[in-house]
């Protein structure tokens, strides 16, 4: 596995997300584990059982990043949340984007209303959740509605004078009857704030409410009522139970965790925007005393925001820093309004700092022990030479074409990507010498001919040698190759591998092999050459066509003495071609301006 080992082996044994990247960067897979070095690890030692994408997305793997959490429920949401923000081209799987179910309670309505949705925005109403179990979301908002009356139906209610009636929920308990005037304005709302209040954890006064409604049950000795509130207030206590990461009511949080080692310290920032934990970033401090991170995390406070673009209303710290008070007061300045920079003693934030601390503690530790985590490799040149079993890394791959019209200004062009990327500076040109007629096999093997033979002459223009030649046409094409190959193959240093790419269905033809190689028409290696092989025919179109318009420019009137650049075009202007010309009188050659009579008179003779 050499390298690629080292992609999972340095991965905490720990719950989180895991994010596979490609060479540029990019995030191309995420995904979720209880374990993450076990789960990571499975990619690479079940090969033999793997789904064809799992192949394909391993190929173009060269990063692996991570973000430990708590619990594996966290992951999961974490893991949605990515998806959502990276849009990764290997989860795309997951066609139902699922998306985990809260419980909206319409508070910009006169009436509001509670429902179950799934789709949570800004749009001024509350959001509760996520929960991760659509039944338990069910059962939390029928025990709500049992012990708060709220509606349910998304009946349109004005303020006053609505004259609806009444449905099976006011019969049973379950709603007050706005829909008919039945409650005033004021008594439903306190019913709202209620169920406002115990969905956002806010329990007491509500716990105490039925606390009380048991005790006066059991009091008048009504037994069975006494025990339905028991048994209602821990369902609806157990089944309400809220996600450390994710809160769509919440602020916009930045969430910092720090660890050092040596001289170097990482900070770890969790971003949380509109309640959602998106992102994670992280830095190192050089020159840092690991027994004083508070003093490394002041400093980068202070940088770091420096230059921000956003600030967000609220900064957890894992420790206490200094100058609190004057860093707030800038903060709150570039802002425009209140900063807060606090360290959290418990709940949602005290575990997101935690989560921070842990992963910059990987980081700095990953850090330390130097693990080379990039392959250094182009992926999809990686697959290519898989694809073709060659030895050797694809460094510099040349690509040929040919552009002509019939045996006029046949031109080839030679092309080349070192390491996947265009090297303009080595394009070549050749303009077609020997071969007349319509003949594009043996334009090409010309072509391949003259360079192969400036290479092995020590031309320094042609010195270099690539690891592929790559020929845009199908068998025929590729055989004209061959054949020039064959001529200069002894007296070159190096074997150089041939492959065609053919137009109509983008096959490609390798020697030796009686069918071609068909590839998926998404698959980047198959983008990589057919960039390659629209390179080279640009090329040698833009040089045919410049050939062409210069031959096109040459009239017969340059074999004309004393008929220079601007009286041929004064001429042409004048009459519009050559043919005017020669039909034009004497008298109408001398109204053009800068034509005297003795030019006049040669111009007649000669046409």
């Amino acid at each position: 596995m050499g390298t690629q080992a080292k992609l999972w082996q340095s991965l905490p044994d720990a719950p989180g997300i895991y994010l596979m990247k490609a060479s540029d960067g990019t995030v191309i897979y995420v995904g979720k584990a209880l374990r993450l070095q076990q789960r990571v690890r499975s990619y690479y030692q079940r090969k033999g059982t793997s789904l064809p994408t799992t192949v394909q997305l391993m190929r173009y793997v060269t990063e692996i990043d991570c973000i430990v959490t708590e619990t594996e429920i966290d992951a999961l949401i974490l893991e949605s949340n990515l998806i959502k923000a990276h849009q990764p081209r290997y989860n795309v799987k997951l066609k139902d984007d699922k998306r985990y179910p809260y419980l909206r309670v319409t508070v910009n309505e006169p009436f509001p209303r509670i429902h179950i949705t799934r789709n949570a925005e800004n749009d001024g109403t509350r959001y509760f959740g996520p929960f991760v179990r659509v039944r338990s979301t069910r059962q939390t908002m029928k025990q709500l509605t049992k012990i708060f009356p709220i509606r349910t139906c998304n009946l349109p209610l004005a303020e006053i004078g609505n004259r609806y009636r009444v449905c099976l929920d006011y019969h049973i308990g379950r709603c007050p009857g706005p829909c008919a005037d039945r409650i005033s304005g004021q008594d439903y709302s306190e019913i709202v704030q209620k169920v406002c209040q115990f969905l956002g954890g806010k329990t007491d006064a509500v716990v105490n409410q039925l606390k009380q409604q048991m005790q006066a049950a059991a009091a008048a000795l009504d037994f069975e009522t006494a025990a339905k509130y028991r048994d209602t207030l821990n369902d609806v206590q157990q089944a309400i139970t809220t996600q450390s990461l994710d809160n769509v009511s919440a602020t916009d949080e930045d969430v910092l965790g720090i660890a050092a080692k040596n001289d170097v310290a990482c900070v770890q920032i969790l971003r949380v925007r509109d309640g959602k934990l998106l992102e994670r970033e992280h830095y190192y401090l050089n020159d840092a005393n690991p027994d004083s991170p508070a003093a490394a995390l002041a400093a980068f406070v202070k940088q770091y925001y420096q230059n921000a673009v956003f600030v967000p209303k609220t900064i957890a710290l894992p420790t206490p820093i200094e100058s609190v008070e004057l860093i707030e007061k800038w903060l709150t300045e570039k802002r425009g309004n209140r900063v807060t920079l606090h360290v959290p003693k418990a709940g949602r934030l005290r575990r997101l700092v935690a989560m921070a601390m842990k992963n910059a503690d990987i980081i700095v530790t990953q850090h330390e022990q130097n693990v080379v985590y990039s392959s250094g490799t182009h992926p999809a040149l990686a697959e290519l030479q898989e694809l073709l079993d060659l030895p050797q890394p694809l460094r510099r791959i040349e690509a040929f074409d040919i552009s002509n019209l019939g045996d006029r200004f046949a031109v080839g062009s030679m092309v080349v990507m070192e390491d996947g990327e265009p090297a303009s500076a080595e394009y070549r040109r050749f303009k077609i010498r020997t071969v007349k007629g319509q003949n594009d096999f043996a334009m090409l093997n010309e072509m391949l001919t003259r360079r192969l033979h400036r290479a092995v002459t020590q031309d320094e223009k042609f010195s270099k040698l690539p690891d592929l030649m790559l020929i845009d046409g199908g068998k025929g094409q590729l055989s004209a190759a061959q054949a020039a190959m064959r001529a200069y193959e002894a007296r070159l240093p190096q074997k150089i591998p041939m492959i065609a790419l053919a137009k109509r269905i983008e096959e490609i033809f390798v020697p030796g092999k009686p069918e071609p190689i068909v590839l998926r028409k998404d698959n980047p290696t198959l983008h990589l050459i057919q960039r390659l092989r629209d390179e080279a025919h640009r090329f040698a179109v833009t040089y045919h066509r410049k050939l062409r318009q210069k031959a096109l420019s040459k009239s017969v009137l340059d074999e004309i003495p004393d008929i220079g650049p601007k009286r041929k075009q004064a001429l042409l202007q004048h009459f519009g071609s050559v043919d005017a010309i020669r039909e034009a009188s004497l008298d109408e050659l001398l109204s053009v301006k800068g034509i005297p009579r003795r030019v006049a008179e040669r111009l007649r003779k000669h046409l």
